[in-house]
């Protein structure tokens, strides 16, 4: 499977991320609608992320990074936005992931596919 999108670098140093991987996303979601992408991330060091945002259908002007992911054993969590972190924290109880996919809608729903 290819991920094709927009692709950024952010510090995870304090859980930074996720404030400003929030703000990638309301930004892309003005112009094409939350619930139309999906981001990915991947590339975790001790102090950063990749993340690439990209349309579930179709390629999403402005692509500037393809990843190529595994097409199966993909695991799914599904939650609210606002208790992300908490989702993520039973997530990693059981190792650390190489790639996450989430996606949310318009009333705060959340699902995150993840790879070991």
């Amino acid at each position: 499977m290819l991920f094709t999108g927009i692709s950024k670098t952010f510090s995870t140093e304090q859980e930074q991320q996720y404030a400003a991987i929030g703000a990638f996303w309301d930004e892309l979601a003005t112009i094409y609608g939350r619930e139309q992408l999906q981001g990915l991330g991947y590339h975790w060091t001790a102090k950063s992320i990749e993340y690439v945002i990209g349309l579930k259908q179709g390629e999403i002007p402005g692509a500037n990074c393809t990843v190529t992911l595994p097409d199966q054993h993909w695991q799914y969590a599904t939650g609210r936005t606002e208790q992300l972190g908490m989702l993520y924290a039973r997530i990693y109880q059981k190792g650390a992931l190489l790639y996450e996919i989430e996606t949310f809608d318009d009333s705060g729903n959340c699902c995150i596919a993840y790879y070991r």
